[in-house]
């Protein structure tokens, strides 16, 4: 897949077993969101219309957001 060129923020968590921590792992994935001090960071969420958020969940390899950001 061809994900434009640009800064983004990942959040991601390794391998797990679907069976038993498909929900703990969304759950911790969803709280680092969540708590992201973008402000610290010197980025703000890029929600400029046509950026992409992009989601891969594969419990053998990862759990991944990639958000787009750009510099304040």
């Amino acid at each position: 897949m061809d994900v434009e060129e640009g800064e983004y923020i990942v959040f991601e968590h390794g391998p797990f077993d679907y069976e038993t921590e498909n929900g703990t792992v969304g759950a911790k994935i969803e709280q680092a969101m969540k708590e992201c001090d973008y402000e610290a960071s010197g980025y703000v969420l890029d929600t400029t219309q046509g950026r992409m958020f992009y989601f891969y969940h594969d419990p053998k390899h990862c759990w991944k957001y990639v958000r787009p950001v750009r510099r304040k």
